[in-house]
């Protein structure tokens, strides 16, 4: 006569009956489960007819409260079964899960997300996405949102405070599931309405505008509706080492569109502005000799500074064999020297020391 289920039974007595086609589900997984009864601590339910589970008070999700007998739940597997007997699940868990599995979808197809920031520090921001939590940040974040705080370096925690609360859309960046940490991006997120303005803009076009912003690596510009980068690299020929000392909010300014990408526009001041380095350089011819001063010594070699618009390299493999740089010739010292060479495309000038003539 075949054995029969009788109730109440253990999952160890299950398995010695039904053996490997007791249950489809192991630990970790997240499966359907109907509900039994809930009460204010705990939800009992049933699991795939062959088991009672319980979910216990601290693994309730927030909508737990409206679930009534008969509801199918999704919940994670905690424990197959506990001293009771009693198969343990997380609805907090499940939600988890759930949670990271749309992260890893919408990761896949690159398509951004709306989250909400809840926390901000000097780095970055902490966002919400359901009940995970991920960083923002400061480098990711939009122009729209990057703190304008004029060098006040103390004042970006401060800056960023303001974005609490707000709902922002940004895209994953990376994700470690096993240690929970999310990194996300505005600035990759870019925005439609952004977007459409920066085709307006062409490269090569020139524009005017006023600026909005100074922080240490340029200048964002607002040149009608769209908020622009100059790069400090574009902003003069000359080395700028402080943009606050040259710029103020406000201040008109004009540049060259350089490039178009998505719903960002970078601008170039210099390039309206005749290039020194050029007109210098007509000249001057290989074999002259020229004073420099050492600017700055390397393990490569020394730059020369020529005039206020060129620099040289006086490079190692022009120095005695097997001298460092640091021995032949002393920072802010001024030497003779010989142009080896010039290449206008690289703006590159290689020099020599002057031999001595009599």
């Amino acid at each position: 006569m075949p054995k029969t289920l009788t109730s109440p039974t253990t999952m160890d007595a299950l398995v010695e009956l039904l053996g490997d086609k007791l249950v489809p589900f192991t630990e970790g997984e997240v499966i359907d489960v109907t509900v039994v009864l809930t009460t204010k601590d705990h939800i009992l339910v049933d699991v795939a007819g062959l088991a009672t589970g319980i979910i216990p008070e601290k693994e309730l999700s927030a909508d737990a409260a409206r679930f009534k007998s008969g509801d199918v739940i999704r919940a994670y597997v905690l424990s197959t079964e506990n001293d009771n007997g009693y198969v343990i699940l997380s609805l907090k868990k499940a939600e988890k899960e759930k949670l990271w599995g749309m992260l890893e979808t919408r990761n896949s197809s690159g398509e951004a997300i709306a989250v909400k920031v809840i926390q901000a520090n000097k780095g970055g921001l902490v966002a919400q996405y359901g009940d995970m939590q991920g960083f923002i940040p400061v480098s990711q974040l939009s122009a729209k949102h990057y703190p304008r705080v004029n060098g006040d370096r103390s004042q970006i925690q401060t800056k960023l405070a303001e974005l609490i609360g707000q709902t922002i859309d940004v895209k994953i960046m990376s994700y470690d599931k096993p240690t929970n940490k999310i990194v996300f991006s505005e600035k990759a997120a870019g925005d439609a309405d952004l977007e459409e303005k920066a085709q307006e803009f062409e490269v090569g076009q020139q524009v005017k505008g006023k600026v909005t912003g100074i922080v240490d690596f340029g200048l964002f510009v607002d040149i009608g509706g769209l908020e622009a980068l100059v790069h400090i690299s574009q902003v003069s020929w000359q080395r700028i080492s402080n943009l606050r000392d040259h710029f103020t909010v406000g201040q008109e300014v004009e540049a060259e569109v350089v490039s178009v990408e998505g719903g960002r526009v970078s601008l170039s001041m210099k390039k309206l502005q005749p290039d020194p380095w050029q007109s210098e350089i007509k000249s001057l011819n290989v074999g002259d000799k020229v004073d420099g001063q050492i600017t700055r010594v390397t393990p490569y070699g020394a730059f020369v500074r020529l005039s206020d618009n060129l620099e040289g390299l006086f490079h190692v493999s022009q120095m005695p064999e097997g001298e460092k740089p640091e021995s032949v010739v002393k920072d802010g010292q001024t030497y003779p020297f010989e142009i080896v060479s010039i290449e206008p495309e690289l703006r590159k000038i290689s020099l020599k020391l002057a031999v001595a003539t009599k």
